[in-house]
């Protein structure tokens, strides 16, 4: 069985963990004979991967909702030169929209939920149905290591090095957000139950992996939030200093699951930053896209990272429907008070599946978007009653340029 995966073409760059997962995890249950093949947009060129793929059984696309144009591009491209390969798509804007994307042209199978389980599902099965339920992984240690060699961990750790002078991985030690925010699907449509842990010996036996074989200099928490279980986090510091893994790490923090004590056990372990999406500063704003935080415990989370030594980076949003300009400004003076290191501002992308989505759909027509124009950065899409699409990117130029001595990396300007 020849099996190639495919990550396509996105305004960043980062390990593809999803297919590196998917891979680990078909070499070790899938019972026949597999050549796996893996291409990433970002570094290998549609010739290329075309090139690559066409003599393929199965090409795999993980697709977010950017990715979805180019990767219906390569399907086609692909197909016109071999019509007995099978595609696959999955990820998350499959899983959001399962019925919309089989009904796209050359779409034989679309898997809902994690890839792992709904790819070997497809192979194991004799007539596979068109849209796969995959099977939840309840126990994450049962999943390999992603494999790093297959998805050219060399080609990512070589650019960051160029760009920050860091070799920088990143890994994934939770699946799953116990959060329903408004403008976010949390998860929710991959992995589509409760948050799930991997073990702390398990994370860190990955990181002896990285170091050992990697050499990296920093690594990176993929996940939505690494503190879901504080407990957790806890612990895997308690074990990163006993096991004297000298490695600094940063990761994604909900400010509302965070105490004092956690934040000087990070920085004892060598936490390096923590990066927390603020969103607003608007008490009323907060409540109303169900963030499950308040303006106070954010000020207490960032007073508490400067006092022992965290970096921290803020991340914003304008766009949210009942926002106003007395909104934003608090906004504006929370990110002042805060004096985070790097702060990021974005507008709302109305990614399917979101409530903000369901909500205005029809309004705006969403259906018809072209998502690959489309990030949280910028979109042409997104309006309120109170802002134009325009007056959206006036507001964002107007948060940034207050802060531009502090911008983050997609942000700066040259």
């Amino acid at each position: 069985m020849r099996v190639t995966l495919i990550r396509p073409r996105y305004f960043s760059v980062w390990e593809s963990l999803a297919c590196g997962y998917i891979a680990s995890y078909l070499n070790r249950y899938y019972k026949g004979e597999l050549e796996l093949r893996f291409f990433d947009g970002f570094f290998d060129s549609d010739k290329q991967i075309i090139e690559g793929a066409v003599d393929s059984d199965y090409v795999a696309f993980s697709c977010t909702s950017p990715q979805m144009n180019h990767a219906l591009a390569l399907a086609r491209q692909i197909k016109e030169q071999n019509g007995k390969v099978k595609t696959v798509f999955g990820g998350h804007h499959p899983s959001s929209l399962p019925d919309q994307t089989l009904a796209q042209p050359n779409v034989d199978f679309v898997v809902v939920g994690e890839g792992e389980t709904g790819m070997l599902a497809i192979l194991n099965l004799k007539n596979p149905p068109k849209i796969l339920y995959a099977r939840v992984i309840e126990n994450l240690d049962t999943i390999p290591f992603p494999d790093r060699k297959l998805i050219r961990q060399d080609r990512t750790l070589a650019l960051t090095e160029k760009n920050d002078g860091e070799r920088i991985a990143s890994v994934l030690s939770s699946r799953g957000c116990p959060f329903n925010c408004i403008f976010c699907t949390g998860d929710h449509d991959v992995f589509r139950s409760h948050t799930r842990r991997r073990s702390v010996w398990h994370i860190i036996e990955e990181i002896d992996e990285l170091i050992g074989e990697w050499d990296i200099d920093f690594l990176k928490f993929a996940d939505a939030e690494a503190n879901t279980s504080e407990g957790w986090l806890q612990d895997f510091c308690l074990e990163k200093i006993h096991e004297k893994i000298d490695v600094p790490f940063g990761c994604n923090i909900h400010a509302a699951l965070i105490g004092k004590s956690t934040l000087d056990l990070m920085k004892k372990a060598d936490c390096r930053e923590i990066w927390v999406g603020v969103e607003s500063g608007s008490s009323r704003i907060l409540k109303e896209i169900r963030k499950g935080i308040t303006v106070e415990t954010v000020e207490n989370v960032f007073r508490w990272a400067k006092e022992c030594g965290i970096r921290t980076r803020a991340y914003f949003m304008v766009g949210f429907p009942s926002e106003t300009r007395e909104d934003f400004k608090m906004t504006l003076d929370l990110a002042g008070r805060l004096e985070a290191d790097v702060v990021g501002c974005t507008i709302l992308a109305p990614y399917p599946r979101t409530q903000i989505y369901e909500e205005y759909r029809d309004k705006f027509n969403l259906e018809k978007v072209n998502w690959e124009s489309v990030d949280e950065y910028k979109n042409a899409v997104w309006r309120t009653p109170n802002f134009s699409n325009e007056e959206l990117y006036e507001l964002q130029s107007e948060f940034m340029d207050k802060f531009k001595d502090r911008s983050c990396f997609r942000q700066r300007k040259v």
